[in-house]
């Protein structure tokens, strides 16, 4: 019994270890980043992160949009928000929101670049995996 309460204990302990959880620097607006980051490029590139924390800021800088970070990755079908965040997820948030942009203040939508119903529209640039328009059309 004791050597059960030891391997769980262990267990119980590693697991604390490996899942990353808000610090004294990673407020609660750096993590929802670092989430929505995580969820749409965790395969891509370190640009590609950046891009779509981009595109995020440009939406709260933009007067169409919310103000806060907040309620623009809450936003109904924009930003999908996973429960979990990477170290490079997490450090492009940081970037992102220290005032590190990739794309032009223009950027306010994206889509992968191999969607299977592409946009009408050209996009303003392609970063990794994604598309960046400036316009909502399709």
């Amino acid at each position: 019994m004791k050597r059960w309460m030891i391997i769980a204990a262990v267990l119980i302990l590693g697991a604390c270890i490996l899942i990353p959880k808000p610090g004294f620097t990673e407020d609660r607006d750096t993590v929802l980043l670092a989430r929505a980051i995580y969820a749409l490029a965790r395969n891509d590139s370190y640009d590609a992160k950046l891009a779509i924390g981009t595109v995020a800021m440009n939406r709260v800088d933009n007067p169409w949009f919310s103000d806060t970070l907040g309620e623009v990755l809450n936003e109904q079908h924009q930003f999908p928000i996973g429960s979990r965040y990477d170290s490079e997820s997490l450090s492009a948030a940081h970037a992102v929101l220290s005032g590190r942009r990739n794309l032009s203040a223009e950027a306010l939508y994206y889509q992968t670049a191999d969607a299977t119903e592409p946009r009408r529209d050209k996009p303003i640039q392609t970063v990794g995996h994604f598309a960046f328009y400036a316009t909502e059309d399709i």
